[in-house]
């Protein structure tokens, strides 16, 4: 049984975003302006929650901003994080904003030459809850004009944070050496509230081109999920844990075997509370298009057999919240009836799964994003880029009442 919400003048009523304890989903006003895409939601461990997202001119200048929520549920006025006109902008690879102790850690993406898809990661820290923003770093230091992003961020304690991207200087290397592999990696590096690199990783030396990556800190230490690639083509979803100083081997969530000769742009999402663990991605193993989801008790140690949510034709965008209860919100874009929709479900640990959802109707296009999310006493806020007559862009936000979805 699905569960749809019908748009229309009623729903204009919801914008005062005072919720009331029978309503499922509040609409939200969001703070941007004309042009805005690329949204992105954090949570800080003070439970304040912050919206980042971009808004570009027609000449091409773009700005990075923040608003952070109040207490009333209605956003704060925007502030800029940064600005240039020379970034790399791109519905996949989207900037996003963490926090560690009292600091704030953001990235956006610049153009390092003019080839497509040559840009680097720029890392700017603010100690002041956003009011100002360091001079930007970069986390890799080979100085090669080729691709650097899909980037994800977690605290590592109150003075450092944990950077992890993909990385393609093997690209240039080969070019100079016929041995080196063209390929993509998997790196990471920790910086401290000053902006100083204090250590740096290779975490796979083989991974997928263009998938998201995530990242959740455990019991254990740092997770790391993302899109491998293997020898043979196969692109699963692997993880690596920094387990008392040392990255674990990349391991496999679930072997789908989906092989696939290109990269599907479609990254996995995790989210961590206590020693649980669970994990959302999307496959099409054996041409059948699927959103998963894989609980673990342990830290990550070992995951249970996926969970393949009540899917109709997923696009897949996913991510993934844990709940009071143990059990996830997941959201995902699908295709219904011909209609593109962002899904919301509830998977409980023992493979029961509540009705679906529908909590905004999308486009399939690739300008209308990855839908974000994070929880709060089990509000879940959500942010999207809608789709606007003219393709004009904008930025939509809401919060959904997770108990009543059953």
């Amino acid at each position: 049984m699905k569960l749809y919400i019908v748009f229309g003048v009623f729903l204009l009523t919801l914008l005062s975003c005072n919720t009331k304890p029978a309503e499922v989903v509040t609409y939200m006003t969001a703070p941007s302006g004309l042009n805005a895409s690329e949204s992105s939601l954090h949570k800080a461990e003070d439970g304040s929650i912050y919206l980042s997202w971009i808004e570009t001119k027609e000449s091409n200048d773009s700005k990075l901003l923040l608003s952070k929520l109040k207490e009333d549920n209605s956003w704060s006025e925007a502030k800029t994080i940064a600005t240039g006109n020379n970034w790399f902008l791109n519905w996949a690879d989207f900037p996003s904003v963490t926090s560690f102790g009292n600091n704030l850690a953001a990235h956006y993406l610049e153009k390092s030459a003019n080839d497509t898809y040559a840009y680097d990661v720029k890392l700017t820290i603010s100690n002041d809850d956003g009011n100002t923003w360091s001079k930007a770093i970069t986390p890799h230091t080979d100085n090669t004009n080729t691709e650097h992003g899909f980037v994800s961020k977690v605290a590592m304690n109150d003075d450092s944070f944990l950077s992890v991207w993909l990385d393609g200087r093997q690209m240039a290397y080969a070019e100079q050496d016929s041995t080196i592999a063209k390929q993509m990696t998997l790196r990471g590096a920790v910086f401290n509230s000053k902006g100083k690199l204090e250590k740096e990783y290779l975490l796979d030396s083989r991974v997928c081109d263009c998938c998201q990556t995530d990242t959740a800190m455990t019991e254990d230490g740092p997770i790391v999920i993302y899109r491998d690639r293997s020898d043979t083509e196969i692109r699963d979803i692997y993880y690596v844990k920094l387990v008392d100083g040392t990255w674990t081997e990349p391991k496999a969530i679930y072997h789908d075997n989906w092989e696939i000769s290109g990269c599907p742009v479609n990254g996995p999402a995790i989210s961590t509370k206590g020693n649980m663990v669970a994990v959302a991605w999307f496959t099409i193993a054996d041409n059948l298009p699927t959103v998963k989801v894989s609980f673990s008790d342990n830290n990550g140690n070992t995951f249970s057999a996926p969970k393949t949510v009540d899917d109709v034709a997923p696009l897949g965008r996913v991510d993934i919240e844990l709940l009071e209860d143990n059990s996830a919100l997941l959201s995902w874009m699908d295709t219904v009836d011909g209609n593109t929709q962002i899904q919301l479900q509830r998977v409980f640990p023992n493979g029961d799964l509540s009705e679906i959802l529908t909590l905004a109707e999308s486009f399939e296009s690739r300008s209308s994003g990855f839908p974000r999310m994070v929880v709060k006493d089990d509000l879940a806020y959500l942010t999207w880029t809608k789709v606007n007559e003219g393709n004009t862009l904008s930025i939509e936000t809401a919060i959904v009442n997770s108990d009543l979805i059953e």
